[in-house]
């Protein structure tokens, strides 16, 4: 028989948070609007569309070419000890980056079935049951002590998820439990509900970009969301429900990210979040757990985009859009067309990656709303941004002469004080 905890759900209310005054929900994000070419997506990845068209355009071997290029230009680096690219500075980026790629999607922490967490049958007890509201800030409170910087539930939304993965396509069906068969993911139609989750970056790192420093940042962004969902997937389903962890893989992470009122996409095409700008990486878990949905948020984004566009003049490959308004007018394969945005030039980003010999991140670094320091000022200027678009040009201007998004010097992270440690 079903029993509700009232310990936990009691915990979970009052660990509820109230964001900033000047974040707003909103029934529509601003950049919501969609037309019938909005479909699911192929699930391609821009590092097969980019090889895909590197041959294409240059030839056969051309992207193998490329690829042993970049390894001997690397390899140069690291032995003339180039700042931000040498060997401790290369592995201090892979093993950054150990927790995900260890994990395959449907496989290893990413497991679409429980690992090892004992089910409430096995324990003695029926599952939990709760009314909808506390369910979810249960399952908040859980995500942020699993490393959650922001987390909000969005409604499940199959437009979102992609046609395919490793070649095996992606399917609902009315089924009890995910499955990975030899053919076919198969997703339980009962899982209407999406755990939308915001993994803060470490900004001291990506302040470093686009050295290995910087793409340190992004790998250990991204094994900190694998393990954030696992943990919360394995929690789920002790509480009696099916869980499926996902980080870059499965589905869009971005729109399910909107809805759940994380953040606003932006002129990165990505999104950006009112508490720590686009420096987050994200991930999500689908189930059939029964929760309250929250609602998008408007916090003055899309007009602050309009008339910043420093990521866009940041961006050393020019990716980026300086349309003054978003429109329907795709870029590439890479982007999905039927939805309003600033799209960006994927292919051109990677063809930088390749010069650089790893991720960038600089267009992350550079925003304005990436801001490591939470002094009073910054969230004064973010409130004016949201009620007064007039100011937006002015704060761009004051962001430059502080120096905010400059590159820091690769070396000196190596020589700094941990943050708990005090001098004098």
């Amino acid at each position: 028989m079903p029993v509700a905890v009232s310990a936990l759900t009691g915990g979970a209310r009052a660990s509820a948070r109230k964001r900033a005054w000047w974040v707003k929900s909103v029934d529509r994000p601003a950049l919501g609007e969609k037309t019938a070419d909005f479909k699911r997506f192929s699930g391609d990845n821009i590092f097969a569309i980019y090889r895909q068209l590197k041959t294409k355009r240059d030839g056969a071997g051309s992207f193998e070419a490329e690829q042993a290029a970049k390894a001997k230009r690397m390899a140069g680096w690291m032995r003339e000890g180039k700042p931000g690219f040498r060997l401790p500075d290369h592995q201090l980026s892979e093993g950054a980056w150990t927790l995900m790629k260890a994990n395959e999607p449907g496989a290893g922490l990413l497991s679409w079935t429980r690992i090892s967490v004992r089910t409430p049958a096995e324990l003695g007890v029926g599952r939990h049951t709760a009314p909808p509201e506390e369910m979810a800030e249960t399952v908040k409170a859980a995500a942020r002590l699993y490393g959650a910087g922001l987390v909000g539930i969005a409604p499940m939304n199959e437009a979102y998820v992609n046609l395919r993965q490793e070649k095996k396509d992606i399917v609902f069906e009315d089924a009890e439990v995910p499955a990975v068969t030899g053919t076919k993911y198969v997703i339980p139609k009962k899982m209407k509900w999406v755990v939308a989750i915001a993994i803060p970056m470490d900004l001291d790192l990506l302040a470093r970009a686009p050295t290995a420093l910087g793409d340190a940042a992004t790998g250990l962004g991204y094994s900190h969301s694998a393990f954030a969902v696992a943990s919360l997937a394995e929690f789920i389903r002790g509480l009696g429900y099916q869980a499926i962890p996902s980080v870059n893989d499965t589905a869009l992470s971005v729109p399910f990210a909107v809805e759940a009122g994380i953040g606003e996409l932006s002129r990165l095409n990505k999104l950006v979040t009112p508490e720590f700008g686009p420096a987050v990486r994200l991930c999500k878990v689908f189930t059939d757990l029964p929760m309250a949905c929250d609602k998008p948020v408007d916090f003055g984004l899309v007009e602050f985009c309009k008339k910043c566009k420093k990521c866009a003049e940041a961006c050393p490959s020019r990716a980026l859009s300086f349309d003054d308004e978003p429109s329907f007018k795709t870029r590439g394969p890479w982007n999905n067309p039927g939805h309003k945005a600033w799209f960006e030039d994927s292919y051109k980003c990677y063809q930088y990656w390749q010069k650089v010999g790893n991720g960038c991140g600089i267009c992350l670094a550079s925003c304005p709303y990436t801001k490591a320091a939470q002094a009073w000022i910054h969230g004064a200027v973010k409130a004016t941004a949201s009620i007064a678009p007039a100011a937006d040009g002015f704060f761009r201007i004051m962001d430059n002469a502080f120096g905010y998004g400059r590159q820091h010097d690769p070396e000196r992270w190596w020589t700094k004080d941990a943050p708990w440690v005090r001098r004098g």
